[in-house]
């Protein structure tokens, strides 16, 4: 567990390092280019260097002791962490689509095209360098904030290389009949990029709020639980099982509903029925809170 911590710090004080660079970065060449596209990348990794700072306190936090005030642990504060990561994202999206909806009303704006594909070109090799090196400590933790962590890099990557893109085709047609295009291209491109992308803040919304409200989890993390359980109804002695499964962050809770296949059970029997179903939930996902219920 205190290995994971480190490998998780680690992960997020780089990616907090490396958004905040490419924040100062983008917010530089956006003031030097007029560009509404590049201040939007500026203004997302301004916005993700400020959450990882304070994702790297939660994660202390889930891997601290419980208390009084909290027996449960802090795993909640992960999933909440999720949710206002993804409001966070959208409120700067949305203003800045309102902002550049108001230039292209206005008439557009005259762009700097060199000085946003130097920028581009900066951006895209840091943000592919953040998501390997964040995907690779992802895969050795189990912790939701640096799966968040990795879609946001790639999400990053996509949209500034998208961005890049389209400025060199504006450049290769400035001087063509099509070139009065040029003046759009940048308000343009930020209204499409919302349009395309803005399911992402909304699905990390989405699925912070399901998690604080505890719904049911997505099969991908209920189902493999009772593929395993079930099928050892007869093993554990049991009429029927049934199982109820909730997550919060990086922590999963199963409850299993017994019925014994007899009218009695002793404490021994039920206490090793117990300890198997822990073995077998530790084995899908280490970080596993299983508790055994008997029902009829």
């Amino acid at each position: 567990m205190n290995q994971q911590f480190r490998i998780e710090e680690m992960a997020l004080k780089r990616s907090m390092v490396g958004a905040f660079l490419l924040a100062v970065w983008g917010i530089a060449m956006a003031v030097a280019s007029h560009s509404g596209a590049v201040l939007l990348d500026g203004m997302y990794n301004l916005i993700s260097a400020i959450m990882t700072f304070f994702s790297i306190e939660i994660t202390r936090l889930v891997y601290g002791k419980t208390t009084r005030e909290f027996p449960l642990g802090y795993f909640a504060f992960e999933s909440l962490f999720v949710f206002v990561k993804g409001a966070a994202i959208l409120g700067v999206v949305l203003m800045a689509v309102y902002d550049n909806i108001m230039v292209l009303l206005g008439g557009g704006r005259e762009p700097a095209l060199g000085l946003m594909t130097l920028y581009v070109a900066v951006a895209v090799i840091g943000c592919v360098l953040a998501y390997v090196v964040t995907k690779k400590s992802a895969g050795q933790t189990d912790s939701d904030i640096l799966v968040a962590e990795t879609k946001a890099w790639r999400l990053n990557a996509v949209v500034t290389g998208a961005i890049g893109t389209a400025f060199i085709i504006v450049m290769l047609i400035q001087r063509t009949p099509l070139g009065w295009i040029d003046r759009y291209v940048d308000q343009v491109l930020v209204i499409l990029m919302t349009l395309l992308f803005i399911k992402d803040p909304l699905a990390l919304m989405r699925n912070g709020l399901r998690e604080l409200l505890l719904a049911a989890p997505q099969e991908a993390f209920s189902k493999p639980f009772i593929n395993a359980v079930v099928p050892l109804k007869e093993a554990l002695g049991a009429r029927e099982l049934s199982l109820e499964i909730l997550k919060t962050g990086r922590r999963m809770w199963v409850t299993v509903f017994m019925d014994p296949a007899h009218d009695t059970i002793s404490v021994d029997q039920f206490m090793a029925a117990k300890e198997r179903l822990r073995d077998v939930a530790e084995k899908i996902h280490p970080n596993t809170q299983i508790e055994l219920i008997l029902h009829r």
